[in-house]
């Protein structure tokens, strides 16, 4: 029901596929004549049938929520099919044209960021597709979006951050507002929290306390000197420039290193967890996409 049984389209997947994507009810297949193959829950975008004619060619990146699919075009358009977290089905007849150039999500809603730099999102409310109250701050300038369970961080050229979605996982930055105006290169998430690491090497951290969003503990190490930043579910891990890694969020799943702080003084090239589910989870509209799609 998941999608381990491929029988009704195994003549599909017998050569040529070269990526597959998933989300939590089905597979979609990505082919190198551009066409997509998609099999599972057909309430969860196991079934494409209805947006068909659009995934024969053309399709160059897919994108996923809970239960629904979205795909680039190399056209710039967007086909999109499943079910939202809303209870409504998600289908378009039509191809969506309007200049996108990649896609990002959440467990809830998607963002497609546009040729000019603008953002538009469209979805559950309640994970991210909301965007109204800061839509000027969309309209240019955004270089790159970053997602967690129900939240969206927009990295702006100049270099400050923009975010939406719910409040409780992120949505709001206005406790650090004043920190994210310049500086920000790059953004990390957990499920429930957003990281922002500055070009000085300092980290900001939001969202939900227990989830990595609370780095008072460890402040004085994040100052300055970290270069990267790796993430699970509800905890961060910092590497600094001299080998040495800080940790914060809940403890039970790595933000409390106490135990091996010794082993994590000097060193350390790099940290992984493989546990990890690097899917970006993420999710569409309810009946009629095109009112929140700004086309």
């Amino acid at each position: 029901n998941y999608g381990g049984d491929s029988s009704s389209v195994s003549a599909d997947l017998q050569s040529g596929v070269t990526q597959i994507f998933s989300n939590e009810h089905a597979f979609a297949a990505l082919k190198e004549d551009g066409s997509v193959v998609t099999w599972g829950m057909p309430w969860g975008g196991g079934d494409s049938s209805s947006v068909a004619s659009h995934l024969q060619s053309d399709v160059s990146q897919i994108s996923s929520t809970e239960t629904a699919f979205a795909a680039l075009k190399d056209d710039g358009s967007v086909v999109v099919w499943g079910e939202s977290l809303t209870g409504g089905y998600i289908g378009s007849g039509n191809n969506l044209k309007f200049d996108v150039t990649q896609i990002f999500s959440t467990q809830g809603a998607f963002a497609a960021l546009k040729e000019d730099g603008s953002v538009v999102t469209w979805g559950d409310s309640n994970r991210g597709s909301n965007s109204s109250a800061i839509s000027a701050n969309l309209r240019s300038g955004v270089t790159q979006v970053y997602s967690n369970y129900s939240a969206f961080a927009a990295l702006k050229e100049d270099g400050s951050v923009v975010t939406w979605g719910d409040s409780n996982r992120g949505g709001s930055s206005s406790a650090v507002s004043e920190d994210l105006q310049s500086g920000v290169t790059q953004i990390f998430s957990t499920d429930y929290a957003f990281a922002a690491l500055k070009e000085d090497g300092s980290v900001i951290t939001w969202g939900d306390e227990g989830g990595g969003g609370d780095s008072s503990s460890v402040s004085a190490d994040l100052q300055s000197g970290v270069t990267q930043l790796f993430s699970n579910w509800k905890a961060f891990a910092a590497l600094k420039e001299d080998g040495s890694v800080v940790s914060w969020g809940e403890s039970s799943v790595g933000g409390n290193s106490s135990s091996v702080d010794a082993d994590l003084q000097s060193g350390v090239v790099s940290l992984a967890d493989p546990f990890r589910d690097d899917r970006l989870v993420m999710e569409v509209p309810s009946s009629d996409p095109s009112p929140a799609l700004d086309l």
